[in-house]
């Protein structure tokens, strides 16, 4: 577990890093200031050009001495980190503007724990004699949501820092106040018109692409990128080759014969670009529930990444820095739009089993009512709080995933764009065919067409995706053809995995016995045919392992 933690107390400060100085992290101290930061800055040779400046750290220490902490709002990147400014007496802690590098923190008994790792902070806790308790409105959340919202943790008093946030801890007084440093709340609609704005999306994308691959120059790192079916790795990666580019590698995980293998064999193939493939047959890994709840720390459910666990570490070589993918763009730009206005959010995209909406309905309306855009809620809910879930599982092998539509100037773009022009798809449609026509050569797996026309954004999942789903599994047979990874059809095909959800449940179970009603909902989900249910009582299980043992 790289990162690092503070523990306030007493007005005694202690701090451990966990990590190397390698990719973009540094260390300064002096007597006046402790400034940490970790991860990658994918703009930094931008910065340092700008400030006619050569080293980070230096660069930095003049940045926040001639702004104060909102120095941390000219980085764009994978970093966390801290400043001890020991002359105003304050603490200053922070993640990226997609919360991606977690951080997480509580004040108890008087004391202030702070830690990039969830695990880590809970045994800190517990080693200072403060008692470690489920907040189980937060664990039905999971339930519910499969994953938790905005800040929440499965601990009783412990928050993360959201997306684009820092905390400030004065030291004199203790007192934690959370603020926002990146803030897409009071961004403008987009005034030019509709062909503008594919002009000026073409340019923000592969200005990012080229930051992206100039990195892996910077760190002398291979291209290395993920290609499925979809179109948003599919668009990345040809962008980055129509810059001159070209992957060294593109790698797929999927079950085999599924559209992602197919699809994406063929485009590496058209492109030349050496491709690797890992088959997630049979579904081994879905017994890595430990494993992968301690990567997810209970705030999403294992099995979200479970399949990129077992597809990344059976990948022989993993000679790369950075992780090149696709991430959330189908989101930013119309997957998050419902309807062609804006509109406040609800129940939709959000809820993956209402039989437990009806006990967080009332915390679930209160984050509601925060939110005008149901696009800003489903950007931090959906995508920061449950997709980057396999981000954090690619971590682990010492390598950070990126994504061209997931940075500052990308983010603050999309978010203005009226909704009529991108809810389903329409204007990433006119967009790719305008400026990567060659990615219509290729079906898109979401719709099983070719994108080469906006109507086909809509017919091909309420038509033909459904088609192909019932021919596969209700005629044919072949249920394991219906999906990237078909985890009920593992399930019931190997009695070894059933076996050992059995176990697990029954070794466990004995872990909620002080949690009635939990324990008869976790014994509910677990009778279920449905293995996505099934995993979710087991889930519980985990976290209670994992946590509150």
């Amino acid at each position: 577990m790289k990162g690092f933690n503070i523990h306030i107390s007493e007005g005694q400060i202690e701090t451990n890093l966990y990590f190397e100085n390698d990719y973009d992290s540094f260390i300064f101290r002096n007597e006046e200031l402790q400034i940490v930061i970790e991860g990658i800055i994918l703009n930094k040779k931008q910065l340092l050009q700008s400030a006619s400046d050569s080293v980070f750290s230096d660069f930095f220490l003049k940045l926040y001495q001639e702004k104060n902490i909102i120095a941390i709002k000219e980085l764009d990147g994978e970093f966390r980190g801290y400043i001890w400014d020991k002359l105003e007496q304050k603490i200053f802690v922070f993640t990226n503007p997609t919360s991606t590098q977690r951080v997480f923190y509580t004040k108890q008994d008087g004391q202030i724990f702070i830690d990039s790792h969830l695990v880590r902070l809970s045994n800190s806790l517990r080693k200072n004699h403060i008692s470690v308790s489920p907040n189980i409105d937060n664990l039905y959340q999971l339930l519910t949501f499969g994953n938790m919202l905005e800040n929440e943790t499965p601990i009783e008093n412990v928050f993360k820092i959201l997306d684009g946030h820092y905390i400030e801890i004065d030291l004199k007084t203790q007192n934690i106040i959370e603020r926002k440093y990146f803030d897409l709340n009071n961004i403008h609609y987009y005034k030019d018109s509709k062909e503008k704005a594919i002009q000026d999306l073409d340019s923000i994308f592969s200005e990012n692409i080229a930051l992206e691959y100039q990195k892996d120059n910077e760190l002398k790192s291979k291209h290395f990128t993920l290609l499925s079916g979809g179109l948003d790795s599919r668009i990345a990666m040809l962008y980055a080759d129509k810059l001159g580019e070209t992957p060294d590698e593109a790698f797929c995980f999927s079950q085999s014969g599924y559209l992602d293998e197919t699809i994406s064999r063929q485009i590496a193939k058209d492109y030349k670009i050496p491709y690797t493939f890992q088959s997630l047959d049979g579904g081994s890994y879905l017994k890595y529930i430990d494993k992968l709840t301690a990567l997810s720390e209970g705030c999403g459910l294992f099995t979200g990444g479970i399949h990129i666990q077992y597809a990344f570490e059976n990948l022989k070589n993993k000679d790369f820095k950075l992780v090149h993918s696709g991430s959330i763009g189908d989101g930013i730009l119309g997957g998050f739009n419902t309807v062609p206005y804006r509109k406040k959010p609800g129940e939709f995209k959000i809820v993956v089993n209402p039989k437990f909406l009806p006990k967080v309905k009332s915390d679930f309306e209160k984050v509601l009512k925060q939110y005008e855009s149901e696009e800003l809620f489903y950007l931090r809910n959906v995508a920061y709080n449950r997709t980057v879930l396999g981000a954090q599982v690619i971590q682990q092998f010492d390598a950070y995933q990126t994504s061209p539509f997931m940075s500052k100037t990308m983010l603050e773009f999309a978010i203005g764009l009226p909704e009529k022009w991108k809810v389903n798809q329409k204007l990433y449609l006119e967009w790719l065919n305008r400026f990567t026509p060659n990615a219509s050569d290729y079906v898109w797996e979401k719709t099983g067409m070719k994108p080469n026309a906006q109507w086909k954004s809509t017919f091909g999942p309420k038509v033909k995706k459904r088609f192909f789903k019932i021919w596969n599994s209700k005629i044919t047979k072949r249920t394991e053809k219906t999906s990237m990874y078909p985890y009920e059809f593992y399930y019931y095909n190997s009695q070894d995995i059933q076996d050992y959800y059995q176990s697990y449940f029954i070794e466990n179970i004995w872990r909620l016995e002080n949690f009635p009603e939990l324990k008869k909902d976790v014994d509910f989900l677990f009778v279920q045919k449905d293995f996505y249910q099934k995993s979710q009582g087991v889930n519980i299980l985990a976290i209670f392992k994992l946590f509150f043992s």
